[in-house]
């Protein structure tokens, strides 16, 4: 675990010195941006344990690019999206088992440093497409729900995990503000002296395990303030309504090993404006 910390810390460090290095430069920026993007989101975690897209779900966003030079572009973005998986759809047969399910809208704000192989220089017709790879910082608001009995209750304040008793659970509530680190890439390409177009994906690697509400080990009765007979326990163990209930306070219920992630995917358009440089004082106009 110190191991893995030391990890995230590094890889936040060097996204900050690269962001902090290109706002220093943005005086120099030839161009910018201006776009919108649609398309989907996708969730991986301990619900979705086998990379499933059955459930995508759409997502869409506005950004900002600052082209500094024609291989360096710092991007802001403002995003939205659903997540959402069901055990059911899984081919794992504890998890049909297990027989939980989420959906999350989340919003997302992002910087991320877009690097491009090639050359992509508007001012030069023959240098109209590139890939690039993208690595950046983002913060985001998650808030899981589940389906009970035809209606959709927040989980998160239903402490399914026994949250809502931590001294004798152990575990505390998590955060519905966490961050990510964005990373990915895609193809731009240049429609005209100011139109682009182009597809990407970006996958977030989030820090929390919760953005399904499932992380750790099923509850004890005890650490719901409505004991077995609330809706928290109801909840925390929906094995029981496909037949015997799995959930025995202790028994795994899901993997705290690793964090989930969530995936923006889609096709963006964007209007460049170019920078007027002003005249030189004196120069021959």
């Amino acid at each position: 675990m110190i191991r893995k910390a030391r990890v995230v810390k590094s890889l936040k460090n060097l996204v900050f010195v690269c962001l902090f290095f290109l706002l220093q430069q943005q005086g120099n920026a030839q161009n910018f941006e201006v776009g919108m993007w649609a398309g989907g989101a996708n969730y991986f975690g301990d619900l979705n344990t086998n990379a499933s897209f059955v459930m995508t779900r759409p997502a869409g966003g506005v950004f900002l690019r600052n082209n500094f030079n024609t291989r360096w572009v710092l991007k802001s973005s403002v995003s939205f999206g659903q997540l959402a998986f069901d055990d059911r759809k899984s081919p794992n047969s504890f998890n049909r088992q297990r027989n939980l399910h989420f959906r999350s809208n989340v919003a997302e704000i992002a910087a991320m440093l877009e690097l491009n192989f090639l050359e992509f220089n508007k001012k030069k017709e023959q240098y109209w497409f590139s890939p690039y790879f993208t690595i950046g910082f983002a913060a985001f608001y998650f808030n899981p729900q589940a389906q009970y009995q035809g209606d959709w209750y927040f989980l998160q304040p239903l402490g399914t995990e026994g949250q809502n008793d931590p001294s004798y659970s152990g575990v505390k509530k998590y955060r519905l503000v966490n961050f990510a680190i964005p990373i990915g890439g895609g193809l731009k390409f240049s429609v005209n002296r100011n139109w682009n177009i182009g597809v990407f994906g970006d996958l977030r690697v989030t820090f929390t395990d919760y953005l399904d509400d499932v992380s750790g080990v099923y509850a004890s009765p005890l650490s719901f303030p409505e004991g077995s007979t609330g809706l928290g326990y109801a909840l925390s163990d929906r094995s029981g309504e496909l037949g015997e209930a799995i959930g025995e306070p202790g028994k795994q219920r899901g993997s705290s090993a690793k964090n989930d992630f969530y995936l923006f995917a889609g096709v963006s358009v964007s209007y460049t404006f170019f920078r007027l440089k002003c005249p030189t004082p004196g120069a021959i106009r």
